[in-house]
């Protein structure tokens, strides 16, 4: 696994993806629109980090690719998700599909990602699996307050909060932090987030990853277009881009950057 590229290689990186040959269906004719593309990012893990991370790289590919004019931003992800809706924003990344946002945007979907449980390795003789750590009444396990998991881990968990075993807390790094103190025993993460904050706070030798849920793939994510700005031709065309980086080993290259070769390829499994 690659170490991550600093935030001031970022117009570096830009520069030389113009000069890399590519060919997709979609070349010439992008409609870009006379105003730059307004793109906010979200700060989550190596998704993106303070100028670094997977959405950042897929955005520096898709600006080549396409020719357009883009002004990015760093937003909360509530913002991001409300000025899409108001039309103040044109595009973010990594973001969910659901009936409620299909009404004010587009999707193309660019990875998909699953929750892995991290178990301390104090507890990793005791625990292989949540019916395991649900027989242990002592052990804790931490969240961030209102995150969805996907329907098998929110059922697990509603099992763990009838017996007051789930702390709830602000964001994720809160909880790695927990994790690392044993104030917390477990908790769940996606491998472009729990490969950054293991990294960062020194914790890799200290915890198991454990797939619990071995029969659910994950969650796509995926580029988000507001309807105020593009239809469902502009929509079909930028899908259409991420295909293409998927089809000639873009995505694949850009994921590897930061995750493992096993959790790339599942990560393109969408």
């Amino acid at each position: 696994m690659n170490r991550a590229v600093g935030p001031g290689m970022f117009f570096l990186l830009l520069c030389l993806a113009w000069l890399l040959p590519w060919n997709d269906g979609w070349a010439g004719k992008m409609k870009c629109g006379e105003q730059p593309i307004r793109l906010a990012f979200y700060e989550y893990g190596y998704l993106y980090d303070k100028g670094i991370g997977i959405d950042q790289d897929v955005v520096v590919e898709l600006i080549r690719r396409s020719g357009c004019a883009f002004s990015t931003q760093v937003m909360t992800r509530a913002r991001i998700w409300a000025d899409l809706a108001s039309g103040e924003l044109d595009m973010s990344v990594s973001g969910i599909r659901n009936a409620e946002r299909d009404r004010f945007a587009w999707f193309a979907d660019y990875l998909i990602i699953k929750n892995y449980a991290l178990v301390h390795g104090d507890v990793t003789g005791k625990v292989g699996s949540a019916r395991e750590f649900l027989q242990q009444p002592r052990l804790q396990f931490g969240v961030v307050r209102s995150f969805k998991h996907g329907v098998d881990q929110d059922g697990w968990l509603d099992q763990l909060r009838l017996a007051d075993r789930v702390q709830e807390n602000p964001d994720v790094l809160t909880i790695f932090r927990k994790l690392k103190d044993r104030r917390v025993d477990a908790m769940f993460s996606q491998p472009p987030v729990f490969r950054k904050y293991l990294r960062d706070l020194e914790m890799e030798q200290e915890v198991e990853i454990q797939d619990w849920t071995p029969d659910e793939k994950g969650v796509p994510h995926g580029l988000i277009l507001a309807k105020s700005r593009f239809d469902a031709v502009d929509a079909e065309q930028w899908r259409g881009l991420l295909e293409g980086m998927r089809r000639d080993g873009s995505l694949h290259r850009i994921f590897l950057r930061y995750v493992s070769e096993v959790e790339a390829k599942r990560m393109l499994e969408y």
